[in-house]
């Protein structure tokens, strides 16, 4: 029994840290929240995060009994060549402490994405799948999880990547780079899918992807011929190719002209995209012979696709791991060397981690605020003086206890704003987070019965898409997309007690257990993490009052620096 540290993200983006103690995780940080690089990406990937991760936890390098890292083990040079004491230096710089960690296990990206699914999941078996652009040179991949652990069935390589031509779909409607995916998700709901996009399809065992077309040779050993890098240039060609032959140029001009032919190409690959996840999804069933069906991988962030799934029968459970994306190979890289010493046992307690990032004391807070200057009050009861500002159509940051991890915001590092009406999503839209204006917003709340027709499917993490009830569409507009469906957060009070309060005085003040909720921070900007984070941060963005803590700032000085 001991403590594993695990790294996500070395050499690839998205760089992690995660702490397990005798199979129980402790403590999860990204490291972008540190260096404040959005999707922080380099050799020495989580250095910050681990540094914290091991403070949290009140212990030094000598407590660490191995460090287990998600990441490709034959680049930049094989990892047989590399000495265990000096890939930990290489990835987390020179650690000063006569005991440093000496023992460094290597878990492939994929198993690393399947670990984090299963092994946090409570159950005794299950199928795992993973989907993303591509690691290791796998870009699928199906696995069985037991209490022996993780057997892989089935991969496909990076040829075959539906991660990449999400992107690739994302790029040419003119909505940006990878990091932008989830803007054609929202965009789809407006969009017919009338483009045909045949060259991808489902197949049985799973989907096919076909661009000889376009200059690319179907054949999947066409992945010895290049590194997955190199063939992503040569495919992001064939894309356009083939998006144009549908019918659609590629887009340019301003946000609000995506509104046509970019929009039935969202709504199109959309549709591809969710019929191959759903013949994935029914093979890794039937080929395990499980009916509990867990998700990671980039893919497994797309809310609509996550929604089909819940509802599919078949599948009596989905279980989405909430940082699906590469920052949750650090907690299943962690997680898979914990199983493997014999400190995890299948089946355990269920585990959350979101929320297992730093905390900031009052006295964090106050040094922040006397630093910037900052002018504050610290009222008797801040969750009602915060409901009492949303319900008059304030828009505030709201900071409190341990810090999320992965890309939604969760009541921790938040913009909380009253969802009765759809100006306040058109103002964050517009004013304070600058972007399009059909992009949706996500509610967190205290009871799903009264505001989604899927109460059954998960709702931790605001990642899988609920069919909205009426009295949703009618009450909180504001929260519910163009297609009638809304990405909730139940919140749990024994977990976020602070949250639940606020949410309950909102509910006092308007009759509405539910609060608009978007992740605290600028364009192209980390979620904020430090209490000097947050108040820059509110400034800049124009926020009409922020909580941080017991205190609240209103409104936030416009010339802090």
């Amino acid at each position: 029994m001991g403590f594993v540290l695990g790294l996500g993200g070395p050499y690839h983006h998205d760089a992690s840290a995660a702490l397990v103690h005798d199979g129980r995780i402790v403590a999860f940080a990204e490291e972008e929240r540190f260096s404040r690089r959005k999707h922080h990406r380099d050799s020495r990937s989580a250095a910050a995060a681990a540094a914290w991760c091991l403070r949290s936890a009140g212990i030094g390098w000598a407590e660490v009994d191995e460090v287990a890292v998600a990441w490709n083990p034959s680049w930049p040079q094989p990892v047989e060549e590399i000495t265990d004491e000096a890939l930990i230096t290489e990835l987390l710089g020179p650690i000063d402490d006569p005991e440093r960690p000496r023992r460094c296990s290597v878990v492939a990206h994929h198993l690393a994405h399947a670990a984090s699914a299963f092994f946090p999941a409570g159950v005794a078996d299950a199928a795992v799948l993973v989907v993303d652009g591509s690691g290791d040179g796998v870009s699928t991949s199906i696995h069985h999880g037991t209490p022996a652990g993780l057997r892989t069935l089935r991969e496909w390589p990076f040829t075959q990547s539906l991660g990449w031509f999400y992107q690739a779909a994302t790029t040419h409607a003119g909505l940006g780079d990878w990091t932008h995916a989830g803007k054609l998700m929202g965009l789809a709901a407006y969009g017919r899918p009338v483009i045909d996009l045949s060259f991808l399809r489902p197949a049985r065992g799973g989907y096919h992807l076909d661009l000889s077309r376009y200059g690319l040779a179907p054949a999947t050993d066409e992945a010895d011929r290049y590194s997955d890098f190199s063939y992503y240039r040569d495919l992001q060609t064939a894309y356009a190719k083939a998006f144009t032959d549908a019918g659609i140029p590629a887009q340019r001009g301003s946000a609000e002209a995506h509104l046509g032919p970019a929009a039935d190409l969202a709504a199109s690959a959309q549709l591809q995209l969710q019929r191959c996840m759903l013949s994935l999804a029914e093979t890794a069933v039937r080929t395990t012979g499980s009916s509990v069906l867990c998700l990671a991988g980039g893919v497994a962030l797309n809310c609509t696709t996550n929604g089909i799934l819940a509802r599919t029968p078949g599948i009596s459970e989905l279980i989405v791991q909430p940082a699906a994306s590469d920052s949750g190979c650090a907690v299943g890289a962690a997680l898979h060397g914990a199983h493997r010493r014999g400190d995890l046992s299948v089946p355990g307690a269920r585990q959350t981690f979101p929320l297992l990032g730093p905390e900031h004391s009052n006295h964090d807070v106050e040094a922040a605020l006397h630093e910037l200057g900052a002018v504050y009050s610290t009222p008797d009861d801040i969750a009602t003086t915060a409901a009492q500002l949303l319900a008059r159509g304030k828009i505030i940051g709201w900071h409190q206890g341990r810090s999320e991890a992965g890309p939604r915001a969760l009541g921790a590092r938040s913009i909380l704003a009253d969802p009765r009406s759809p100006l306040r999503r058109d103002r964050i839209n517009r004013e304070i987070k600058r972007r399009e204006s059909w992009r949706p917003l996500a509610p967190s709340m205290l009871d799903l019965t009264r505001w989604t027709i899927t109460p059954h499917g998960p709702a931790e993490a605001m990642i899988v898409a609920h069919d909205a009830t009426e009295a949703a569409r009618q009450h909180v507009p504001a929260v519910v997309h163009a297609d009638a469906t809304l990405r909730p957060q139940l919140v749990d009070p024994a977990r976020q007690p602070g949250y639940a309060r606020l949410l309950t005085a909102f509910a006092y003040e308007t009759g509405v257990d539910v609060l608009l909720n978007t992740s605290f921070n600028g364009p192209g900007q980390p979620i904020v993490e430090t209490p000097v984070d947050a108040l820059t941060t509110a400034a800049a963005l124009g926020l009409d009052a922020v909580v941080i803590g017991d205190y609240l700032i209103t409104p936030p000085a416009a010339d802090l620096p």
